[in-house]
């Protein structure tokens, strides 16, 4: 990102030639260089002034902003059709019948299923605490039909693509199932020719899931119950279904590693444009050099951020790497606002300045130059290191440099 370069001119020293002009540009500063009175010339000029968000690492399609705002990923949709009339022809009052379907969950960023756009990596590394299974269930019956002991759960599949035999369901021994029932209950009742919908916490199943497929493993999500009735005076024909569709919403509440999540980015920037022949004079009338910096961080997470920059228009290289680069110190934000829930309580401010020696200086005085900003998102001890992201929050930070040069004859 490029801005243009702001220059002011400061005359420190009274004895300075009334007959001077003071340099309007960069190349009238290097003519000047040896005439006149001793005076700083000081250059003001962008290094990073950028907006981390989370939003901004994920398809659009596929965000979502749950009703007590938080963000979310909307991960997959999909139908569990039970042709319980097919399967069992006039279910009538008494009878029950077990049911089982299942869906295969694929990665597909096509189609918006399981995309994680920029943030697969950090979600490999993370628990996910909160998701939402919003379910619409569907009787096109003439008959109540009543879910009993019915819950979803989550299911490796085999080679071909069905439910092993006998059914195992994840993770093995102690497998994660999110009931679905009316409060207090262990039943569901679903009118005759009628459609419902209702949302469940399924947090654990989610994670289970997501990790599954990010592991190349099968992964379906299951639902597993009894049919019954108590309807007396109609029946279910060959014709009818129920259907339960599922819609996954991964909410971005998750705990962090110990070692905290890692993103960088890259802005390129225009520098002061100095011959290179002059790069070297310039920099022995260098006064100083500073960059300033100013971090707010609304992000329920400890952040630490670090800059580094190198000479020309790197694009998207690993700058910190780069032979010529210089890397500014770390700034850290505070994180004892960060409740038990992940919860921010309000925004955190800091500033920092950082001085450059002579040759730190180089990249600054070419045409162009390239910043990067390593930022390191540390879950607080406060919460256990989890954090729930509201939608809108960010890490924002602008940072320029200011640049001081001796012009005129004394040296």
């Amino acid at each position: 990102m490029s801005y243009s370069i702001r220059v002011q001119f400061l005359l420190l020293l009274a004895g300075a030639l009334s007959t001077a002009c003071e340099p309007a540009s960069v190349t009238e500063a290097e003519n000047q260089l040896g005439r006149g009175g001793e005076r700083i010339a000081e250059y003001v000029l962008p290094v990073v002034q950028d907006t981390f968000k989370v939003e901004s690492l994920l398809d659009s399609s596929v965000v979502v902003v749950t009703p007590d705002s938080l963000l979310g990923i909307r991960l997959d949709s999909r139908s569990l059709v039970y042709g319980v009339g097919f399967f069992a022809p006039f279910v009538s009052f008494g009878d029950s019948l077990p049911i089982v379907a299942f869906q295969e969950i694929v990665q597909d960023t096509a189609s918006d299923q399981l995309d994680f756009g920029d943030l697969e990596d950090v979600i490999r590394q993370i628990d996910i605490n909160d998701a939402r299974l919003i379910l619409s269930l569907s009787n096109t019956s003439d008959v109540e039909a009543i879910l009993v002991d019915f819950s979803l759960a989550a299911a490796e599949l085999d080679a071909t693509g069905q439910l092993p035999s006998p059914l195992v369901y994840e993770p093995p021994g102690s497998p994660i199932l999110i009931p679905v029932a009316e409060p207090g209950t262990n039943a569901l009742r679903l009118s005759a020719n009628s459609d419902t919908s209702f949302t469940l916490q399924g947090g654990s199943l989610v994670n289970l899931i997501v990790h599954m497929v990010l592991d190349g493993r099968r992964a379906a999500v299951v639902g597993d119950g009894i049919l019954t009735t108590d309807d007396l005076t109609g029946q279910i024909d060959a014709s009818d279904v129920i259907t339960v569709q599922t819609e996954l919403v991964a909410v971005l509440d998750f705990t962090v590693p110990d070692t905290g999540l890692v993103f960088t980015t890259n802005t390129t920037q225009d520098g002061l444009s100095i011959k290179s022949e002059e790069v070297p004079q310039l920099l022995q009338r260098l006064e100083r050099a500073d960059v300033l910096s100013e971090v707010l961080n609304s992000l329920p997470f400890g952040t630490e951020l670090e800059i580094a920059i190198a000479p020309g228009d790197l694009g998207n290289d690993d700058v910190f790497s780069h032979p010529d680069a210089v890397v500014l110190a770390k700034i850290v934000v505070d994180t004892s606002v960060v409740d038990v829930s992940g919860q921010l309580s309000s925004a955190q401010a800091t500033t920092a300045e950082f001085s450059l020696v002579r040759d730190e200086a180089r990249a600054l005085l070419q045409d162009r130059f390239t910043a990067s900003i390593r930022v390191r998102l540390m879950g607080a001890e406060t919460s256990a290191r989890r954090g729930a992201v509201r939608a809108g929050t960010a890490v924002a930070i602008r940072s320029e440099a200011r640049i001081r040069l001796r012009l005129g004859a004394s040296q």
